[in-house]
């Protein structure tokens, strides 16, 4: 091989190589890992809900919001929650102030990281 072609074929793999990390890098986005209490759970009063995500979040953009569905579907926002990142910024933690009835609650959350794209969600769980 002459060095023009050695060059060529330097410049098509670095190209090659860039453009698969861009790729990767793009389709990285955060995403739930587990949630406590599960979805579809059955369970009594927590004291707090912990959402743990794939990466750090970013607390000024993201947010944890319970509400409780009352007969007929309407759901009621529930007040008196601090919301706050522990785990090195990995979990979502939503500390209740009083604890919760029996019921059907949903969890609706939105978590971004560092690429700053929001990822939003929800589940529901059950108090009996």
């Amino acid at each position: 091989m002459n060095r023009t072609t050695q060059f060529r074929s330097l410049i098509v793999g670095a190209c090659l190589a860039t453009g698969l990390l861009i790729t990767s890098v793009a389709q990285a986005h955060i995403s739930l890992v587990k949630s406590i209490p599960t979805a579809d759970a059955v369970v009594t009063t927590p004291q707090q809900i912990d959402l743990v995500f794939s990466e750090q979040l970013v607390l000024r953009a993201s947010r944890l919001e319970l509400s409780v569905i009352k007969d007929g579907g309407a759901a009621e926002k529930v007040e008196h929650i601090d919301v706050e990142l522990i785990n090195d910024g990995k979990t979502l933690r939503a500390t209740l102030h009083n604890p919760l009835g029996v019921g059907v609650y949903q969890v609706q959350w939105r978590a971004v990281g560092d690429d700053n794209h929001p990822m939003t969600g929800e589940y529901s769980f059950t108090i009996r």
